[in-house]
């Protein structure tokens, strides 16, 4: 589960091809989640999965948390 950087909209794991540096699949927001992933990403913060590769990411940005209040 990695941090998600404010406004990032696609991934940014590296992967071994020369053509694309980056994964860059784009980031959709979850809801369905397991209680083990809820417990580990916190209370009340949103997590997104990468639709290519399937990495976590978290949303602690300051403008996830002002829209969360």
């Amino acid at each position: 589960m990695k941090l998600k950087a404010p406004r990032q909209t696609v991934c940014n794991i590296p992967i071994d091809n020369p053509k694309e540096p980056y994964c860059g699949g784009k980031l959709k927001k979850i809801s369905d989640l397991e209680p083990a992933v809820k417990k580990e990403a916190g209370q009340g913060k949103d997590v997104f999965r990468c639709q290519k590769c399937k990495i976590l990411y978290v949303d602690e940005s300051p403008y996830a948390l002002a829209k969360g209040k």
